[in-house]
């Protein structure tokens, strides 16, 4: 029996929780008001990315799912350029140098790389030469935060996963020289239980980090 991809995702993530989340930075502040909800465009419908940059990110995106293309039921190249052709994309400037680096989200639908819940693959992206590398890659993603701090010259990452309506998985990531490295798991929270017994909605979450148990795949909180 071949079990859906996003429960393989989910069963890595508790697996992995215990080593990966073991120390956590001293200091985490996330604000969800800085989630980037604009601006996403597929790429094979984007009228502002310039030829070059839709046509190398179509094929960094194929090279990504080039391994998995029958588990996605593409069976050749024109579909494959099809399929990774319906992956959003938006730019967004990491290094604060006005360099244009990408973050990408899948698109499908079949269950492989999302899952029911809006959970999906993801990427960071930057031209490296005549091409572009993946520098950042992540399974059950549903929201990605750039933080205002900055970790070797990089913004570091929050990524978001929804797991129910009042509560959410947030990871921390910070770049290494290389490439982005987990560096905290964390939960926001955003119901309370009164003196009476009575759950409230909170405009802020209460955000504690994650052990080995509540490091869940969570994404955006009911709002």
């Amino acid at each position: 029996m071949r079990f859906p991809r996003f429960l393989l995702l989910l069963a890595v993530w508790l697996s992995c929780g215990r080593p990966l989340f073991a120390q956590h930075p001293a200091k985490f502040h996330w604000d969800p008001d800085r989630i980037e909800k604009d601006d996403w465009e597929s790429l094979a419908q984007s009228k502002s990315l310039p030829a070059n940059e839709r046509e190398g990110l179509i094929r960094a995106l194929a090279g990504q799912f080039r391994p998995s293309m029958r588990d996605l039921k593409v069976e050749s190249e024109r579909e494959l350029v099809e399929f990774a052709g319906r992956t959003y994309v938006k730019p967004v400037d990491l290094s604060g140098n006005g360099r244009r680096d990408f973050l990408a989200r899948a698109a499908d639908r079949s269950g492989f790389l999302c899952s029911p819940t809006g959970n999906c693959e993801a990427w960071i992206f930057r031209r490296q030469g005549d091409r572009y590398s993946a520098i950042l890659k992540r399974g059950a993603v549903q929201t990605f935060t750039i933080q205002p701090t900055f970790t070797n010259g990089f913004h570091d990452i929050v990524l978001g996963q929804h797991a129910s309506a009042t509560e959410q998985g947030l990871t921390l990531f910070r770049f290494d020289g290389q490439a982005y490295r987990l560096a905290g798991c964390y939960v926001a929270d955003w119901e309370t239980l009164d003196q009476d017994g009575k759950m409230h909605e909170l405009e802020q979450p209460r955000i504690k980090p994650c052990t080995h148990r509540s490091g869940t795949p969570t994404g955006n909180p009911r709002r």
